[in-house]
């Protein structure tokens, strides 16, 4: 016989079994059954088993969830991840867009949200065609229905924003530096691309663009930073090729052709700091060898979810690919934390003596990825730990073909320990991908992007071919 306690005893008793002792709650008797349908059982639920375990789930507002909707999006993120972590992950289909432009080149692919819906943008590039021709698009992701579509000549450079909050979504110089938003109560995809701002500078290409933060070359080929709000003050960096970006309101973190470099904002975002002196960065760490191609990202962990301090940095995931001496780069990909300093004070300004990072990155997995003369290579990283590449790892004969690979970039608390000075650590580790998700015989596959809490992956390729392949039903 059940004993006569209280629903709340029994509700904190359930969030100690495992989700399947849950379930099996529900056969035991009409009061039990009733108390697995409650809300807070499956808050409780959700926090232990999604996101506890950092496991990525679709992002969605949950207050507006009713108790069904939140079991449903436990049991979806939970068998997503079984499949998406297996060695072979298996799509439950594959979905081809049809892009304005036929066999132009596309050059990115990005998942954003708008709205509060999950959307793929994509960019397409003519060849051989002057003027050439840049065609943006933005798909919703559930029905691949083009909502925007804006086409302009080429003038040099665009920018996705990184900031998922921010009203402008692009910047592009078409030909003056455009900042574009989205009209949802546009007519048709063509009007549904607005300027919101117009920003009157002599640029040669944009380079990233987070929140109103701007970086920019130059037509005399100089780096500047700018905040979109106020266009006229922009100041020069101390660097030359920026291969990726990560800008927050007090520092901005640069990975280069062969160094890592932060840079305190805290004179530019006050006005103070003259235009005519170039910023210089507090902290510079020189890898061994000059990189090829590269992706940093913010990790970002949904156990953050359930802590108030939302300020305090998040590991810096950094995948390298080096040069060589050869007509191809090296056959080995190398995954760098950049690890949060402990010691920093948020509430404080950023200075040399109260950094957000520990310097130098930790060089925490060696992974081994071939890849042949000539063959295209890139990469990809998710902000939940996720990097995809592609290299010429295949089972085809010949010149061509290429994999679609992919690991679980996990990481240990003792390589923070263990760091030496030139940025390895003591128990680095040489791996290969864990995740094939696909082969393709020809050479043509040319950029990618993934959503992990979707659990969506889009490649694009040279010929003007778009395929987004889902690893969860809708």
């Amino acid at each position: 016989m059940i004993p006569p306690l209280p629903e709340d005893i029994f509700i904190t008793i359930f969030q100690y079994l495992s989700l399947q002792d849950v379930l099996s709650m529900r056969m035991v008797c009409k009061s039990f059954k009733d108390m697995t349908h409650l809300r807070g059982l499956w808050m409780l639920i959700l926090r232990k088993e999604v996101w506890g375990r950092n496991i990525p789930s679709r992002q969605i507002d949950i207050e507006r969830l009713s108790t069904a909707e939140i079991e449903k999006l436990v049991a979806r993120s939970l068998r997503l991840r079984r499949n998406w972590t297996s060695e072979s992950p298996k799509a439950v289909r594959r979905r081809h867009v049809m892009v304005a432009m036929p066999r132009a080149r596309i050059t990115s692919l990005h998942f954003i949200a708008l709205e509060g819906s999950p959307c793929l943008l994509s960019f397409s590039l003519t060849r051989r065609v002057e003027p050439r021709t840049m065609t943006v698009e933005c798909w919703d992701l559930s029905s691949l229905r083009c909502k925007a579509r804006r086409t302009m000549q080429w003038f040099g450079g665009y920018a996705v924003n990184s900031d998922p909050e921010s009203t402008g979504i692009i910047a592009i110089k078409a030909p003056y530096v455009e900042i574009l938003a989205f009209d949802p109560s546009a007519s048709n995809p063509e009007s549904a691309f607005i300027p919101l701002i117009t920003l009157d500078i002599s640029a040669k290409s944009i380079l990233f663009l987070s929140g109103t933060t701007m970086i920019f070359r130059t037509m005399n080929n100089e780096l500047k930073i700018l905040d979109i709000l106020r266009p006229s003050y922009a100041i020069r960096l101390e660097d030359s090729q920026p291969f990726e970006a990560i800008l927050h309101d007090e520092y901005a973190i640069i990975l280069r052709p062969k160094t890592l470099a932060l840079y305190v904002l805290k004179a530019f975002r006050s006005g103070s700091h003259p235009p005519s002196i170039s910023l210089s960065p507090v902290q510079v760490h020189e890898f061994q060898w000059r990189i090829d191609s590269c992706i940093m990202r913010r990790q970002i962990y949904p156990s953050a979810l359930l802590s108030s301090d939302e300020s305090k940095p998040s590991n810096l995931n950094i995948l390298i690919r080096y040069s060589s001496l050869f007509p191809w780069p090296v056959n080995l990909l190398h995954h760098f934390i950049l690890y949060p300093n402990h010691s920093y004070i948020s509430s404080a300004s950023v200075t040399s003596n109260n950094l957000p990072y520990n310097f130098p990155p930790v060089l925490s997995q060696t992974i081994v990825s071939p890849v042949r003369l000539f063959a295209i290579t890139n990469m990809a990283l998710g902000t939940n730990g996720t990097a995809v590449w592609f290299d010429s790892h295949t089972d085809y004969h010949g010149e061509v073909g290429q994999r679609l690979a992919g690991l679980m970039l996990g990481f240990s608390k003792e390589k923070e320990e263990t760091r030496s000075e030139d940025g390895t650590a003591a128990d680095q580790v040489s791996t290969t991908a864990s995740m094939v998700f696909g082969a393709h015989v020809m050479d043509d596959w040319n950029t990618m992007a993934i959503d992990e809490g979707e659990g969506c992956i889009a490649v694009g390729s040279m010929a003007g071919e778009i395929f987004v392949e889902d690893y969860m039903e809708k």
